[in-house]
């Protein structure tokens, strides 16, 4: 009885080891430094802006050059401006609501996460709140061609496509 006991003190002990060994090897390793976050997302934060900037300008074909490979891979530049000719977002002072938050969820992936206005009939402008599922290819920050204005914050993969390209707000 007395030697099970020991076993199981040493085999609890030997554990505690392992788990206190885990946490200090792979704590630093996935930790970044201000700096290393500032970095990452300053760049996402800057394609994001350029991405809104092309959008109003109509400028598709530029736009699927922010694409990222699965997605080119997926649509064709033709067929994507051909389906994205027109850009619903709102007039410059009313296209994003505050400054975006990014959520940086590795090193190499973010989440942008923003509020932005989309023109509705009679000049009425309706927010919505985005969310840009951003990845880090080559260097560059890329998005899903498939929603490239983001999906409305809460939509899920799995539920009828509830988002559009051109939202039409009720």
């Amino acid at each position: 009885m007395k030697a099970r006991k020991i076993l199981i003190q040493g085999v609890f002990s030997l554990l505690f080891v392992l788990f206190v060994c885990q946490q200090v090897v792979f704590s630093g390793e996935s930790e970044l430094t201000s700096a290393e976050k500032r970095r990452i997302e300053s760049g996402a934060t800057d394609t994001f802006d350029q991405i809104i900037f092309l959008c109003k300008r109509d400028r598709f074909d530029e736009i699927y050059e922010y694409g990222d490979t699965a997605s080119q891979e997926r649509i064709s530049k033709d067929m994507f401006i051909s389906e994205h000719r027109h850009c619903p977002l709102a007039l410059s002072w009313e296209t994003v609501r505050d400054i975006p938050e990014v959520e940086i969820v590795s090193p190499t992936r973010v989440k942008v996460k923003a509020i932005l206005g989309f023109r509705g009939p009679f000049f009425k402008t309706y927010f919505r709140t985005q969310i840009f599922d951003m990845t880090l290819e080559e260097g560059e920050w890329r998005i899903d061609l498939r929603y490239p204005l983001g999906v409305e914050e809460g939509w899920q993969d799995n539920k009828s496509k509830n988002f559009d390209f051109c939202p039409h707000i009720k």
